[in-house]
């Protein structure tokens, strides 16, 4: 019964529910297996497949773990695989389009290039009182940051706030629990670049993409 869409909801063309779908079923696992090596409910997993709810960063951060797939190819909704032959991909300015919720925008930077070390994204931090901050989250890896335009606040569980500012960057351990905020402002923009460990595949560069999330689950 969890598998059952409209035909209204597939000519709707690719979203992320149905990718997430696709990608659950290509691999022949249930919703149930997905749960377990996820942490979401099944519930909240149909309803992402059956795009009734938009997951958070962090849920996104762990369905590209449990699928085993990088974050930008779970993002990544033009069904392009966008096989690669040599080491270079290039984002172009007046491709971005940023994927919403409900605190975080993100654009992941050359996508298409896959089984990549690295994860480059454009993070749109929005504005959030940072003395009511909730949902600091730590993963594996490692990440850079370095601010765009606007001011944030990195928080996390050993340091005091750090206020970074248009060409301030900053480089943390992930593990630690931390979140940004936007201040002075409605809205910061920052290049984000993430490195996670080796996962143990073929190229040892196929480690789950994880990405900064103060949302509470969906």
């Amino acid at each position: 019964m969890d598998d059952i869409r409209t035909q209204s909801q597939d000519e709707k063309g690719p979203t992320l529910g149905t990718k997430v779908r696709s990608l659950r079923k290509s691999q022949g696992r249930t919703l149930a297996e997905v749960s377990e090596v996820t942490g979401l409910s099944i519930s909240a997993l149909s309803k992402i497949e059956n795009d009734q709810v938009s997951p958070t960063f962090a849920n996104l951060m762990r369905l590209a773990e449990g699928l085993r797939i990088p974050l930008s190819e779970l993002v990544t909704l033009d069904g392009s695989k966008g096989g690669v032959s040599s080491r270079l991909s290039v984002s172009r300015k007046h491709e971005i389009v940023f994927r919403s919720t409900p605190k975080y925008d993100m654009y992941a930077l050359c996508a298409d290039l896959r089984h990549k070390r690295m994860t480059p994204l454009i993070e749109r931090v929005r504005r959030e009182d940072p003395h009511r901050l909730e949902g600091m989250i730590s993963h594996s890896g490692e990440e850079f940051f370095y601010v765009l335009s606007g001011t944030i606040e990195i928080h996390t569980e050993h340091y005091a706030p750090v206020r970074l500012e248009q060409g301030d960057s900053a480089y943390l351990d992930s593990s630690m629990e931390h979140t940004l905020v936007a201040v002075d402002g409605d809205e910061a923009d920052i290049l984000m670049v993430w490195l996670g460990p080796n996962s143990g595949d073929e190229d040892g560069a196929t480690a789950a993409e994880a990405i900064l999330s103060q949302s509470l689950p969906a």
